[in-house]
Parts: structure tokens; C-alpha cells; sequence
């Protein structure tokens, strides 16, 4: 009997301290989003739960050192992060890491956890690089048909749900690699349909390459930092060139609003038709049969 109490108060502490680490998981992942809704500009350093890291520790001294002059400075807030769930969300495999957040745009360090190079890496990266495109401004800023003045542009097309957190991370990640060479920009298609009818997006993600009025369709199997700089830098020639189609006339979108009305109005435009026609007839059939009031009785 006794062995089965303590075995009994042994599994009722499991579940509670399991419950505890629970509640302690959901605490700090909603404390992290609350301090990412009020911030523009986080460094997080993911680091492990326990200090049996000697890498962490020390990046841990050193951004604690440096937490100071980077929010002063940079207005940059410096925070630690253990919690297994955030790391899977910016997909952190290795620590220590440290992910440079600013206007819900993530690039991942991938230098030494030195003062000086970090110090200059965010500094140099403080403005995110990724540009959010939209029917409005797409051909606009990458003037893909018209010449591109603007240089080469790297576009991911996702539908929010489609492309994952990490794949975004690693087009900011390209676009810091390729500042200067290539533009980087995301399209959520949710909000972008003339866009995504014009290049014939079918696929999510979906990565087009523009370039001198041409573009070309990412054909790596998988979306890295990596493969995403060597597909710009020149694996895009293993893909099939397009033509850069102009973007919609003002006919060409009434035409199209036109064609949409009717497909999702066919059974009342059916019935409004038939009871016109069915309503001139009548009226026809009567001013035929009308007695002419004017013409004299014989």
C-alpha cells in the first residue's frame, strides 16, 4: 500500500510539474509576441535553457555588454530566449543564434558573436531589405516590363499560410547577401490577384527571378538562403526565359470584371433575359391585337 501511494504521488507531481512547464512554455511564447507587437526592432538571442553551453554564455555577456549602447544607438531591444517553440518557429537548429527582427522581417547572424562585427552587422542592417508588393505597386518599384531601371528584383508569391516563417527568413538572409547586386520582395497573392494572374502563379511558394524584362522560375528543389543567392547570381539561366507580360490596361480589367459578373451571375442574368424577352413579346402581341380606337366602324 505504501509503494502504491508513492508511486501515486510520484505520477500526480509528474503531471503537475508537466502542466508547470506548460504554462511556463505558453507565458513566455506570449510575452515574446506582446514585446514583438510594441517593438520595431528586437535582437534575440536564442540560446539553451540550462548554462551547460560555454558558446552561450559567453553570447550572453557579450549582449548583455552591448544592450545598452544598442538601444541607445540603434534603438534596438536586446532579449533572451530559451523556449524550444520559438526556436522552431525562426527555425533555429544550432545555438547560440541570434535573430535580428525589425518590422516583423527576420535575418538570422551567421557571423563570429564579436562586438564589432555584430555591432556593425545590425547596424548596417537595421532597415529590413525585404520590399512588400502588391497590385498597386509591383510594377511600379520593379518596373519588370518596362526596363527595370531598378535593377533585378527576387520575388516570393505565398498566400500567408503556404510559405513558411522560415522560408521568408531566408529570402531577408539572400537580400542582405545580395544588397546592392539584387532586390528581394514577397507578394502575399491574397491581396495581389491582377499580379498573380499576370505571371500565372499557380503553385505556393512560388519564386520568380526579374531580369532585363525577362523571368525566370525558380526551379531549385528547396528555398534557402543559399540556393535563393545562387539561383540570382546565375543558376537562373538553367531556367526557361519569359517574356515580361505588361500589366493590364484599363479594358483589359473591365473586360475581365465583365466576364467574372456574368460567370457568378449566369442563372439571374438567364432570368432577367428570358422575362424581358418574355415581356416585349407580350407587349408586342397586345399594340397587334389593340382595336384601333380611331378607325371608323363601317
Amino acid at each position: 500500500m505504501d509503494a502504491f501511494a508513492i508511486l501515486l504521488n510520484a505520477c500526480i507531481l509528474g503531471i503537475v510539474y508537466g502542466f508547470a512547464e506548460e504554462s511556463k512554455m505558453i507565458d513566455e511564447v506570449k510575452e515574446f509576441d506582446n514585446i514583438l507587437k510594441e517593438e520595431n526592432a528586437l535582437a534575440v538571442l536564442f540560446t539553451q535553457a540550462c548554462c551547460i553551453c560555454t558558446e552561450c554564455v559567453e553570447a550572453e555577456v557579450l549582449l548583455g555588454g552591448m544592450s545598452k549602447e544598442l538601444e541607445d544607438n540603434l534603438a534596438i531591444l536586446v532579449l533572451r530566449v530559451k523556449e524550444q517553440a520559438l526556436k522552431s518557429r525562426y527555425g533555429i537548429k544550432k545555438v547560440p543564434a541570434l535573430a535580428f527582427i525589425r518590422d516583423n522581417k527576420t535575418a538570422i547572424y551567421d557571423g563570429q558573436f564579436e562586438f564589432d562585427a555584430l555591432y556593425y552587422w545590425m547596424q548596417d542592417n537595421r532597415q529590413p531589405l525585404t520590399v512588400d508588393l502588391d497590385d498597386s505597386n509591383f510594377e511600379h518599384l520593379t518596373q519588370a516590363a518596362t526596363g527595370a531601371t531598378t535593377g533585378d528584383w527576387l520575388v516570393v508569391f505565398h498566400d500567408g499560410t503556404c510559405c513558411k516563417n522560415r522560408e521568408l527568413i531566408h529570402l531577408e538572409d539572400a537580400g542582405i547577401k545580395l544588397r546592392g547586386r539584387v532586390n528581394v520582395a514577397s507578394l502575399d497573392t491574397r491581396i495581389a490577384p491582377e499580379t498573380v494572374k499576370r505571371f500565372k502563379v499557380s503553385s505556393c511558394p512560388h519564386v520568380i527571378f526579374f531580369r532585363h524584362q525577362k523571368l525566370y522560375r525558380f526551379s531549385l528543389p528547396d528555398i534557402t538562403s543559399k540556393t535563393l543567392r545562387k539561383f540570382s547570381e546565375g543558376f537562373y539561366k538553367n531556367s526557361k526565359a519569359e517574356v515580361v507580360p505588361l500589366p493590364a490596361s484599363f479594358f483589359d480589367k473591365l473586360t475581365d470584371k465583365t466576364v467574372e459578373f456574368i460567370d457568378q451571375h449566369q442563372l439571374t442574368l438567364i432570368i432577367v433575359l428570358v422575362g424581358t424577352t418574355a415581356c416585349t413579346a407580350l407587349y408586342l402581341i397586345y399594340t397587334l391585337v389593340k382595336p384601333n380606337p380611331h378607325k371608323k366602324t363601317e
